[in-house]
């Protein structure tokens, strides 16, 4: 038997509730240094806030779906140890991809004598995602509310329900607060900072593989 309607809208919005702060907080330091790197603006946002938004809301789902056959919440399970190494990891390596492309941009100019970009990468959708990923496992007493509901269901539809809900509230927000205002002042800042634009890619991949390190070991 699958969750009822109002359990899924309960979640929905207590995802949305999660989204609108301490989830939007928590994103700044990983996407915050992305955006200032890419070029393109608002109308290449979504190339970063597809694949992360797909990595969290991937993670929601497994977690809804396995603490339902489970029967138990995976928070009580969940190796926190390997979620920082996987958020730290992912972390570290779009700081490298960034600090690598700011690199080869010097040397090559891509095809048909077209300068190459951070976004043309087919890593960085990749690393993308498993930030998603690893961020959405972080433990949280929203996520754990969830998946305790999903544990009492034992049903792995309603767990994949249940957490599909939380998710789709849960990324709703930061996608729109970065995928937009994020993208935005990011576009203002590298058109002011134009002749700088080497050190403040380089500076913003620095920034991911500090914040990818600690982490990890922290």
């Amino acid at each position: 038997m699958t969750s009822e309607p109002y359990s899924l809208v309960t979640v929905f919005v207590l995802g949305l509730v999660f989204g609108m702060g301490p989830c939007t907080i928590t994103c700044m330091p990983f996407l915050g240094p992305v955006f200032l790197a890419k070029t393109g603006g608002l109308n290449q946002s979504w190339k970063i806030i597809l694949p992360f938004s797909l990595g969290r809301l991937s993670s929601y789902i497994t977690l809804g779906i396995f603490s339902a056959l489970a029967g138990a919440s995976l928070q009580t399970i969940i190796n926190t140890s390997m979620v920082a190494w996987l958020l730290g990891g992912a972390t570290i390596a779009v700081g490298l991809l960034i600090l690598w492309r700011s690199y080869y941009r010097k040397s090559d100019c891509g095809s048909h004598g077209k300068r190459a970009t951070l976004q043309d990468n087919p890593l960085l959708p990749s690393g993308l995602f498993f930030m998603g990923v690893g961020m959405a496992a972080t433990p949280c007493l929203p996520l754990s509310t969830v998946m305790l509901t999903a544990a009492t269901t034992g049903n792995g539809v309603s767990g994949l329900l249940l957490g599909m809900s939380f998710g789709f509230g849960a990324v709703i927000v930061p996608a729109l607060a970065f995928g937009v205002g994020m993208a935005y002042f990011g576009q203002r800042i590298r058109h002011i900072m134009h002749d700088w634009r080497t050190p403040l890619e380089r500076s913003s991949a620095l920034i991911l593989i500090v914040i990818g390190t600690n982490t990890i070991f922290a």
